[in-house]
């Protein structure tokens, strides 16, 4: 498919939703987007919700216009494909836990001198520091934590969550513009750099 990003090529290591959906956004805009998963589970909103041929509905929806390849990060023979991908692309992007990357040697620092003009996208649910940067989050997490839910409380004051996974939705969209943003740096000449996303920050500005 082509587009505005036609020629982009973008590695997506992230998983579920938020992720996803950033990636398959700048994919209809015509990037090509390799999707990286783990051998065996895979992403796994493969298997959540409603499926038709064994394939999840959510995870299809998020994840179109896209190939995917099972690697193991762990064996130098899955790490090694995962590099020769990552020599010429223009972004890379990731959900992992924070620390996950590095221990791996997949950090942004260990291959900017492979692919100095490689845009990275770290995102988290709570950042990479604090006290709970290494918790899992779910998007209701997000909503509870950002004041969505208690924003939607209901006549006797017990918050509500908005049944829409909208956390989630609302960081696909902020790392989307980000990455649009610094592909276009990028065609300016500023080269690669860094993206610190976190969850928490993007719902709580919205």
């Amino acid at each position: 498919m082509t587009g505005a990003l036609d020629g982009v090529k973008i590695i997506d290591m992230s998983a579920v939703i938020a992720g996803p959906m950033a990636t398959q956004i700048l994919g209809d805009q015509g990037a090509e987007i390799i999707k990286i998963e783990t051998i065996g589970l895979g992403d796994m909103a493969r298997w959540l919700g409603p499926q038709s041929h064994g394939l999840g509905a959510m995870f299809a929806a998020v994840n179109r216009n896209k190939r995917s390849i099972a690697l193991n990060l762990k064996e130098p023979r899955g790490k090694s494909v995962l590099l020769d991908l990552l020599r010429d692309a223009d972004l890379v992007v990731e959900n992992y836990r924070p620390g996950a990357m590095a221990r791996l040697g997949l950090d942004y620092e260990t291959l900017r001198p492979l692919n100095p003009g490689l845009i990275y996208v770290e995102m988290s649910g709570f950042g990479q520091t604090g006290p709970y940067a290494k918790r899992r989050v779910y998007d209701p997490i997000i909503q509870a934590v950002s004041g969505f839910a208690d924003s939607q409380s209901d006549e006797q004051g017990v918050p509500q969550l908005i049944q829409s996974i909208v956390a989630d939705k609302v960081a696909a969209l902020t790392v989307a513009q980000a990455m649009t943003a610094a592909l276009y740096a990028k065609l300016r000449g500023q080269g690669g750099q860094y993206i610190e996303f976190n969850m928490l920050s993007a719902a709580i500005a919205f």
